[in-house]
This record gives structure tokens, sequence and C-alpha cells, in this order.
């Protein structure tokens, strides 16, 4: 039996123009889309940026032969 495994979360926020703003490890995976949201909103604030975006970069493991 083989299982897929969330190992690890990063949210990487952007620039209007494409470029990295910062990069959050340890997020939660399965965090809503208002969760993540409200956090790309704060950077805006914090950084008193134009637009931003984001992106969740995921990884996961297979777990192979689990009883």
């Amino acid at each position: 039996m083989a299982n897929i495994v969330t190992a690890s979360a990063s949210l990487r926020i952007c620039s209007a123009q494409n470029r990295s703003v910062c990069t959050i490890s340890g997020v939660n995976p399965s965090m809503s889309a208002v969760d993540a949201a409200a956090f790309v909103a704060a950077i805006q604030t914090m950084y008193n940026r134009d637009a931003d975006t984001a992106r969740i970069h995921v990884v996961s493991d297979i777990v192979i032969g689990a009883a």
C-alpha cells in the first residue's frame, strides 16, 4: 500500500513585477484562501507595497509499503 503524506509547505510572496518579497517556511499546507490572503495583506502593509501575489509550495512524501 502507498500513501502520500505532506512533509512541509512554504508560502512565497511576490510583487506585481514577479519579484520575490519573502518566503515563509513551515506554513500549514491546508490553510484556507482567507488565511493566506490575510497573511499577504499583512505583508503588504508591513512593507508598504503594492499588490502582491502568493503561491503555496507543498512537498509531499510517498510512503510505500506502509502497514
